[in-house]
């Protein structure tokens, strides 16, 4: 589950008004009683214009009032149910990202909301929202407009039920805590999503000095296939998620089946876990995690492990 004691929304500097990710902040605010705070990373003035860089800065926060004002109206999230402040932050030469996720860590946020930055052909995340999904301790929500029209809304989490490392079984669990409590409180559909291989079938059959039949092949994949789908069964009933949902445990590599599953079933959000090291400062998104990423064009909440020690430093 997400410790939602806080949520820091990511104004993008364009028209908050269209935001997805604004009213989504809101609804998760409203939902769990959580504050929110409004930031936006305001960009240096050319030095020959320094005298207004102050100026800039009361504009851009009276545009985020006005913003925010319109989105609580059309919602229907008056000021007294979800509590809200507005930070403008001078950039200074630092990095968005960076002065994003020292926020995170010197307030405590426990999720980051922003509107996925546009890329060409709508797959993929760059520039900021990577630095974040690689480098932000706590959850990240990049927000895209929904997938198909109306409710209900439909919610893909990905899980690896074969635990490598210490801490993965812990994050697949936290990954279907959250995806259940968000369906839940969406009132929409959840799908569990899985993939497997059976990594050592090409050897097997191509070398001529193994002596295996077909059958024994496909036998062997099954028990691996049932033996997998077996310990994804048991992380659902561990997770005590209660909602319905299916699994989908598919043959095939996930940096191809997991894009092409929430295109097919117009998926709105994508729950998934990075991989990282834990215990020490320093990420390592999983190969497997990016390739994910590269193609994804749904929206998309990123969780690390338990223990993630983020590379920046407070100021």
């Amino acid at each position: 589950m997400i410790p939602l004691t806080s949520i820091l929304y990511a104004a993008s500097g364009n028209d908050e008004r269209k935001s997805g990710g604004l009213r989504q902040a809101l609804r998760l605010c409203r939902d769990s009683n959580t504050p929110l705070t409004v930031v936006q990373i305001c960009p240096d003035v050319p030095e020959k214009h320094a005298p207004l860089q102050n100026r800039f800065m009361d504009f851009l926060e009276d545009e985020l009032h006005d913003s925010l004002a319109s989105v609580r109206k059309e919602l229907d999230i008056p000021e007294q149910t979800v509590r809200a402040r507005i930070v403008v932050r001078q950039q200074a030469g630092t990095p968005p990202a960076i002065s994003l996720i020292r926020m995170v860590i010197d307030e405590e946020y426990g999720l980051l909301v922003k509107d996925a930055e546009a890329v060409e052909g709508g797959r993929g995340f760059k520039g900021t929202d990577m630095t974040l999904l690689r480098k932000c301790p706590c959850p990240v929500w990049l927000a895209r407009n929904t997938a198909h029209a109306g409710p209900p809304v439909r919610l893909a989490v990905a899980i690896d039920p074969e635990s490598r490392e210490p801490g993965e079984r812990e994050l697949s669990l936290n990954l279907l805590r959250t995806a259940g409590s968000l369906a839940r409180g969406f009132e929409g559909e959840l799908s569990v999503v899985s993939c497997w291989e059976y990594e050592f079938e090409r050897f097997l059959r191509y070398k001529s000095w193994v002596n295996i039949s077909e059958e024994e092949l496909r036998m062997n994949a099954e028990d691996i296939r049932k033996d997998l789908l077996g310990e994804i069964e048991r992380l659902v009933h561990e997770s005590e998620i209660a909602v319905d949902r299916r699994i989908h445990h598919m043959r095939g590599r996930p940096e191809d089946l997991i894009p092409e599953f929430t295109e097919q079933h117009k998926t709105d959000l994508l729950i998934m876990g990075t991989l990282a090291r834990t215990g020490i400062p320093g990420f390592l998104i999983g190969n497997t995690a990016e390739n994910i990423l590269e193609k994804t064009s749904c929206s998309l909440l990123a969780l690390k492990p338990e223990g993630f020690v983020s590379p920046v430093r407070p100021e």
